[in-house]
């Protein structure tokens, strides 16, 4: 199979959207810290409105690299062991790192470890992991579907059909509470807890962004035209979308009581329809940013791109260990200082921990089934070869 060529964007957005997540972790330690006023709730609001986008764009991508990088046959154990290895291999070393550092870590639970590697609960983080493996897992019965589809559907129904699957996508959330409820009067094993304790790592209620993100990995030249067309619809839907739920969040803090001001963000939960829309339209927006400042960058901004791509499975993976050092750097240096100052240097410092750490492993020998990513010559690596050509690499650097 002939390489493709490369969609350069795809490292800017996906380096984005990990700075995203660990600014939304950053954020939403700072809310409750004592002295938090309401110019502070304000600003976290609005930062939180800007990063919400990061969950949707790595599904995005994974859907957009996966269809576009595999339009051949697939063997799919060559397929599956490969992603065990990128994915799973790091996953289950960060699960072990997170459950040892934790209080309630002992030799006699390790049956409980065992249990949360599954479920995703040794860190907030992991949930994400268990989740977006579903995808890769279900790949080829998603491959099979969108291409009859293609072959049923005349060219000028796709996007119809496409929209169609979005709707659908979107009952699913607005019918939420009652799928969970029905899941717990029948009780089945595995998957009441799957649409139920689980529910939020359920892959069903993500399927909207890798449909969008299979879309344009099918027809890229396509994708790029609805960008190019579609761009007052989509940015009209993001701005108004923005202040809408910018305004019903503030206006839902309360004044608390001797802890002072009380911030919530329950309004911006990812499982509702309304944010869902919202989060599409945010892939629009943060991607034709993302295409537009690649074709104006010289070879150093690319070269920095390249790196935040690159190394943005590590250091999501190691982030949250990295903030709970940015914390204590926070508590001996800015203590005094404003709490949306001290969350930003906090944010900050986490970036270049998390980013320095995933480097500086990725030159070890095992770098690969550390964090993800081998930054040695290739004879260098012990590790399996890859299946097939894969120049585009999706989420977890793959």
């Amino acid at each position: 199979m002939p390489k493709k060529a490369r969609i350069r964007e795809i490292e800017l957005l996906r380096g984005l959207a990990f700075l995203a997540v660990a600014l939304q972790h950053a954020i939403a330690h700072y809310s409750v810290v004592a002295g938090v006023k309401m110019e502070d709730g304000v600003i976290m609001t609005v930062l939180l409105m800007a990063a919400k986008f990061a969950v949707p764009v790595f599904i995005f991508i994974t859907g957009l690299v996966l269809f576009y990088n595999y339009d051949g046959q697939i063997n799919y154990f060559s397929f599956v062991r490969k992603r065990f290895m990128d994915i799973l291999v790091p996953y289950i070393l960060w699960s072990a790192i997170y459950f040892l550092v934790s209080p309630i870590w002992n030799v006699h639970q390790l049956s409980k470890w065992v249990n949360m590697l599954f479920t995703g609960k040794n860190s907030y983080h992991l949930w994400y992991i268990v989740m977006i493996f579903q995808f890769y897992l279900l790949f080829p019965l998603f491959r099979y579907f969108m291409r009859k589809c293609t072959q049923w559907l005349p060219y000028k129904w796709r996007p119809a059909a496409l929209a169609a699957a979005g709707l659908l996508c979107l009952l699913l959330l607005e019918n939420l509470f009652r799928i969970s409820d029905a899941m717990t009067r029948v009780n089945l094993p595995f998957l009441t807890p799957f649409f139920t304790k689980y529910a939020d790592r359920n892959f069903l209620y993500f399927m909207i962004y890798f449909i969008l993100g299979a879309a344009a990995g099918m027809h890229p030249d396509r994708w790029k035209h609805w960008l190019e067309k579609g761009k007052v619809m989509y940015w009209t839907a993001f701005i108004g979308l923005f202040g809408y739920y910018t305004y019903i969040t503030v206006r839902s803090f309360g004044s608390g009581s001797e802890a002072g001001l009380h911030i919530t963000f329950n309004q911006l939960n990812l499982l509702r329809p309304l944010i869902t829309v919202f989060l599409v339209s945010s892939i629009f927006v943060f991607y034709e940013w993302s295409q537009r400042r690649t074709r104006q960058s010289g070879p150093a901004g690319l070269d920095l791109m390249n790196t935040l791509g690159r190394y943005s499975y590590g250091a999501y993976l190691a982030h949250a260990l990295m903030l709970r050092q940015s914390y204590k750097i926070d508590e001996w240096l800015f203590g005094g200082w404003n709490v949306t100052l001290r969350m930003v240097m906090t944010f900050l410092i986490c970036i270049i921990l998390s980013y320095g750490l995933t480097i500086a492993m990725s030159y070890l020998p095992f770098g690969k089934w550390t964090v993800g990513v081998s930054s040695l010559p290739k004879k260098q690596r012990r590790y399996v070869p890859n299946q097939g050509q894969t120049p585009v690499r999706s989420v977890d650097g793959s």
